[in-house]
């Protein structure tokens, strides 16, 4: 029995365990392994392997505590949407309607999305808001109207950061 089939599958948005084996030396983003543990049993993890970098695949995520001692297979998670048709395994008549897939895909990407993302000439986002201690305020207030628990950012970065949020939130609100 190979355990965590349901946490790899749901963490990469799987509905199975991929069926192609890794054939042991193309590299490849995401993958989904049998990993050892140490106790004897198997379970499933996230691996990767870049050629360039690793000399062997790496686990990148386990869903369990304890320590692992090897990879026993590993199947290739395909990426769908790879953009480059040219290197794809597929014949001339197959790629072009790859072509015509993606530019579709684009396509439909782009539809109702408007183009004026210019963001205010103020650090802070808010013309009223001029330096961290105004920002800190203008955050609590604002947690405090929209009933949102959590505390404030305390570092310039992290007010910023919390203020492009605010910002974003309500620019949203007023386009529906």
């Amino acid at each position: 029995m190979i355990y965590y089939e349901d946490f790899v599958c749901k963490a990469l948005g799987l509905p199975a365990i991929p069926k192609k084996e890794w054939d042991g030396t193309k590299s490849f983003k995401v993958g989904v392994g049998v990993i050892e543990m140490a106790d004897g049993r198997e379970c499933y993890g996230v691996v990767t392997f870049d050629s360039e970098k690793d000399e062997k695949p790496r686990v990148t995520k386990v869903f369990t505590l304890e320590q692992f001692v090897g990879i026993k297979q590993i199947f290739v998670v395909p990426e769908y949407m790879d953009e480059d048709v040219e290197h794809m395994d597929l014949d001339d008549e197959s790629k072009d309607a790859a072509k015509r897939l993606l530019e579709e895909a684009k396509e439909l990407e782009n539809e109702g999305v408007e183009t004026n993302n210019e963001l205010p000439k103020n650090e802070y986002f808010f013309d009223n808001v001029t330096n961290d201690e105004e920002a800190a305020a203008f955050i609590k207030d604002y947690n405090k109207r929209n009933r949102i628990k959590g505390r404030v950012p305390t570092g310039h970065d992290a007010l910023v950061m919390r203020l492009s949020v605010i910002y974003s939130e309500i620019n949203n609100k007023r386009k529906k």
